[in-house]
């Protein structure tokens, strides 16, 4: 049976609200001072937490996650892999195009570096900021997850929804991104999932062999 993109409400109501959430405060909250109103809780051990959380906006989950899956089922390997490639096309245009400051360069060209507490090492800087990588990376491989699971496993959908999310709020407490443009990377991410998973469903979904892996082999 074929599964629409938003059959899975476990992972797309969470993440709508999240992002529902980020656009209201985007809203009523002037750019760069989100990051500002954090600097309070940039202490252990938060940091730590944080800095842990962004590393699942990498690339080594896509790697891991889709090794494994080679196991278990190709096809979740093969729609990782699709997934990957044009999340990284469109994160790197996307940054070239629209050439925003990071947050650091930000506020250095607005006097207000003195004003931000910053969690051990230094942003990275340049006019890369729009859209955050990490925040699509996140949103586009846990959404392919829940919807690879499906709606009848709740708790690991629900899951893949808080992870993406934990990885936006942390390119802000890290200082990384600004709130929009971790919003942005996560609406991209979960297009990606979307555009991904309807090619698998109206096209890759009849070759029965991406269903089985190394050690779920056809009998």
């Amino acid at each position: 049976m074929k599964q629409a993109f938003w059959a899975n409400p476990w992972f797309t109501i969470p993440a709508l609200v999240f992002i529902n959430l980020g656009l209201l405060l985007a809203l009523f909250v002037p750019q760069g001072m989100e990051i500002i109103h954090l600097n309070e809780w940039r202490q252990e051990p938060l940091n730590t937490f944080f800095r842990w959380a962004t590393r699942l906006g990498e690339l080594w989950p896509f790697l891991v996650i889709g090794l494994l899956s080679l196991l278990w089922r190709y096809r979740i390997a093969v729609l990782l892999a699709a997934g990957g490639l044009l999340i990284f096309i469109c994160t790197q245009s996307l940054k070239v195009a629209v050439g925003k400051d990071r947050p650091i360069l930000f506020f250095a060209n607005h006097g207000l570096s003195d004003k931000v507490v910053l969690v051990g090492e230094w942003p990275h800087g340049g006019r890369t900021s729009f859209p955050s990588g990490h925040t699509m990376t996140a949103f586009g491989l846990f959404g392919l997850l829940a919807l690879a699971a499906g709606p009848r496993r709740p708790m690991l959908s629900v899951a893949c929804a808080v992870a993406a999310a934990l990885v936006g709020v942390s390119r802000v407490f890290l200082v990384q991104h600004f709130l929009t443009d971790v919003l942005a990377g996560a609406v991209l991410g979960l297009l990606a999932a979307g555009v991904v998973w309807a090619i698998d469903q109206r096209w890759l979904r009849q070759y029965s062999a991406l269903d089985y892996g190394l050690w779920r082999k056809k009998t």
